[in-house]
């Protein structure tokens, strides 16, 4: 079993080279520049679950299995963009909550954008019939995080 909090970088590495991390209820994604990330099943949503380093052979946890951001601070949002948002919203980034879908892009010059949604749109919520769609807004963070996985462009909300 994957210890990944008490292990290191280099540890990690070695344990998600196992080939049981590119079979489900894991998937490898290349990234570019020598940087995959491995995502996991949960609960039937696939969610980053860590940030491969192939060029400096370290691994880093980027989220728990209980959805919760492992690189993110609150140092790291831009706490301002989301001054105008209802706090249920806003209590999600203070959890560092991704159980909406969150996204790390191709990596260029060693960064990546990163796509938090704090919110879905309404049809997130639809079934395969088109019942269930709510009114709700689609409500992400975009920022950059480098090849740790560490926010070195603040996320920020943008409407529209």
């Amino acid at each position: 079993m994957l210890q990944s909090n008490q292990s290191s970088p280099q540890q990690l590495y070695a344990e998600l080279q196992d080939a049981q991390y590119g079979e489900r209820p894991y998937e490898r994604r290349d990234l570019g520049e020598q940087m995959e990330i491995i995502k996991e099943s949960i609960y039937g949503w696939w969610k980053p679950r860590f940030l491969v380093d192939h060029r400096a052979r370290c691994a880093y946890e980027f989220m728990l299995p209980n959805y919760r951001l492992q690189t993110v601070t609150d140092e790291d949002i831009n706490w301002y963009s989301l001054r105008k948002l209802p706090e249920t919203i806003v209590a999600r980034a203070k959890e560092k909550d991704a159980f909406y879908p969150t996204v790390v892009r191709v990596y260029e010059n060693d960064t990546a954008e990163m796509i938090w949604q704090l919110n879905p749109d309404g049809r997130y919520f639809m079934d395969e019939d088109g019942y269930g769609m709510t009114d709700d807004e689609e409500v992400a963070l975009v920022g950059r995080v480098d090849r740790t996985g560490r926010v070195v462009e603040k996320l920020k909300y943008k409407k529209g």
